[in-house]
């Protein structure tokens, strides 16, 4: 079965809503506090709009024959020199999800393979990503496919590390 990556367009709304769920619940359940459960709101008609015309966003879904396994959305952010860091550009992953009977079985990567390409194609070769840290399975994830851990945000309060 092979893993077919498509750029989503304005129709995919509702399929980019679903696909969204799977990862949506991970995060509403480990912190009901601050993520919202899943529900239609996520990518809405204009959500899609707005990232599909943009040249600097990338969405991608994934397909093993002709049904939606996972997505990914992610964009160019250009960080312009200061005088404390020099100027740089990364395509960051705000979003990525596999549905769970497809997942470990490389649609994750094939969708990274999507963004390395994209983002080579714009001439930018650093991608970064954000995981939270009681999401084991993403951080494994991203790790085998060659993203390290190079920063780390702390919180104070117990709604900050609460995961119950």
């Amino acid at each position: 079965m092979p893993v077919v990556i498509r750029r989503a367009d304005r129709q995919d709304a509702a399929l980019l809503s679903s696909l969204n769920a799977d990862v949506q619940a991970v995060h509403a359940s480990a912190m009901p506090w601050l993520f919202k459960p899943p529900g239609p709101d996520a990518f809405s008609r204009s959500d899609i709009a707005e990232i599909v015309e943009r040249e600097d966003a990338f969405l991608f879904v994934a397909e093993i024959d002709d049904v939606a396994a996972g997505y990914v959305y992610a964009e160019i952010i250009r960080r312009p020199q200061t005088p404390f860091h020099f100027a740089n550009d990364a395509v960051h992953v705000h979003h990525i999800s596999v549905r769970p009977a497809h997942r470990r079985t490389g649609v994750g990567g094939a969708l990274l393979a999507a963004v390395r390409s994209a983002a080579s194609a714009k001439g930018v070769a650093l991608l970064s990503a954000d995981v939270w840290t009681f999401n084991d399975a993403a951080r494994a994830f991203f790790r085998r496919n060659g993203f390290l851990a190079c920063s780390e945000r702390l919180s104070t309060g117990e709604e900050a590390i609460r995961s119950d």
